[in-house]
């Protein structure tokens, strides 16, 4: 039986972006997918009306701001926000890089603001 093991090296990946903003696929598992976040800036409002999201900050600080509500998240963290709740995420440091896991399928549909 030949396995095909792919390795990542997230320390590397998140060195290796410079834009503002950037999520990167890094892997699928069964129907979900594991993405990495890397952020100097706010993410626009929006929600998932098919999938929960869950972040795990791996640098700095995110912010997730829940109407008017901000649930901090700093190195080693991790929550998850269920479908249909509006949010948006920030940096609360310089930048932040984190580790996303949804449906594969996951909609997200941009809010002008929140509900």
């Amino acid at each position: 039986m030949d396995t095909q093991i792919s390795l990542i090296n997230l320390i590397e990946t998140a060195a290796a972006v410079a834009e503002p903003y950037a999520n990167l696929t890094l892997a699928h598992v069964n129907d979900h997918v594991v993405r990495m976040s890397v952020m100097t800036e706010s993410f626009y409002w929006h929600h998932h009306p098919n999938s929960d999201e869950t972040f795990l900050v791996l640098e700095g600080e995110l912010l997730i701001d829940i109407g008017d509500k901000t649930v901090s998240l700093t190195r080693g963290e991790m929550t998850t926000i269920p479908k249909n709740v509006p949010h948006r995420t920030r940096p609360g440091t310089a930048r932040s890089v984190n580790l996303t896991v949804e449906l594969v399928t996951m909609e997200t549909v941009r809010l002008d603001q929140p509900l």
